[in-house]
Order: structure tokens, then sequence, then C-alpha cells
């Protein structure tokens, strides 16, 4: 008889669910220190980076697929909007190329969805801006293909990846390879963590500080 797709391993116990979320998050919380602690100065360089592209009166591009785009799309607004209420600045100007989903899907039905953002780059991309791709495996082709373009059109580059980085390692000027395979919310994790760190960082850098 169809099971539905369950197995064996359904946890119905309340030691051993209680047990999986110490599990879960404190190798989660672990992975966030081992990158912290081997990244701190790329991190550090990736806001001076995004900073100077912001005082250059500059733009930041982000792009990523799936948790990713979600990913990008956070980062990109609380640049545009805000991140903490505390902090009172000016609208930083950040695009995330997921959100529009009128040009996703033409682009993927006219040209093919691994051109979808590389497109987008050649229409809001200018020399001096910056681009900032995610990608948990590092193979998303539709994040290499951007940053190509990226690079051709004279802008510099950030990439977040995961695993052993996958084909994009090495492609920007500055990376972070979260040391985690086989899946890719463990990487999200962290990637937001370290958005999160650069953001806070690029205010300080611009001189805005919590009132």
């Amino acid at each position: 008889m169809d099971n539905g797709g369950k197995c064996s391993c359904r946890l119905t116990d309340r030691s051993r669910l209680e047990e999986s979320v110490l599990e879960t998050m404190l190798y989660s919380a672990r992975l966030k220190e081992r990158v912290a602690r081997e990244n701190s100065a790329v991190i550090a360089a990736m806001a001076r980076l995004m900073a100077d592209t912001f005082s250059a009166g500059r733009s930041v591009l982000f792009a990523g697929n799936g948790g990713s785009a979600a990913d990008a799309q956070h980062l990109a607004t609380e640049l545009t909007i805000r991140y903490r209420s505390t902090v009172k600045r000016p609208a930083l100007p950040a695009i995330a190329l997921s959100s529009d989903s009128m040009a996703l899907t033409a682009g993927a039905n006219d040209l093919g969805y691994d051109a979808v953002f590389a497109r987008l780059v050649e229409a809001y991309g200018k020399e001096g801006d910056l681009f900032v791709g995610l990608s948990t495996s590092g193979n998303s082709m539709s994040v290499i293909n951007a940053m190509k373009v990226a690079r051709q059109q004279g802008m510099k580059t950030i990439a977040l990846l995961g695993g052993e980085g996958g084909l994009m390692k090495g492609m920007a000027d500055l990376q972070l390879i979260v040391p985690h395979s086989g899946t890719a919310d463990r990487v999200q994790e962290c990637h937001i963590t370290v958005g999160h760190v650069i953001i806070d960082l690029v205010e300080q850098i611009l001189g805005y500080c919590d009132t």
C-alpha cells in the first residue's frame, strides 16, 4: 500500500524530537562560528567594497535562485528601506534581480532561464556598480552568467557560495564559501547572517549610527 512518501525514520517520540532540535541548531551555530573565524577579513572587505560602491553613487545588484532569491530580496530591501529602525539614513540603491516576475518569466520563455539574470545585469548594471551572486552550490548557471556579464561591464563582484564553491569558485573579486554540502538550508542560514553583518558594517562605514 502506498504510504504517501512516509519513511520508517518518522519521528514521534518527544525526546527524540527535542534531541533533533538541539542537534540541528547547535550544528548551525557551530557552522556560523567557523565561517566567522575563517572569513572575518573577507566579510569586512565585502562591507568596505559595498560601502565604497554606495559612496560613489553606484548601485548593488543581487541575484540568486529559490531560497537564495529570497535572501537576495531580503538584503536588497534592508538596504533600500532600512535594516534597523534605530539607524536613520537615506535609502541605499540596491536591486534584487529576482523581484520582477514579468522579466523572469519573459526571459525564461524567450532566452532560456540561464540568461535571465545576465539580461537584467545588462539592463541595469553600470561600470562601478557591484553584483552580489548567491548560490548554495556555486553551480547556478543563471547566477554564473550574470556574474560574467557584470565583469564585462566593469562591475565589481561578490559571491556567497556553499560546499566547495562549485563552478563559481574563483570568479568573483571577493568570495565566501560556507563549508557545508548536501543541503541548502544550513548554507542559506550562514548567507543571511553574513549579509546582515555586511549591512551593519556598511552603515557604520558610511557613518550612520544608532540614535
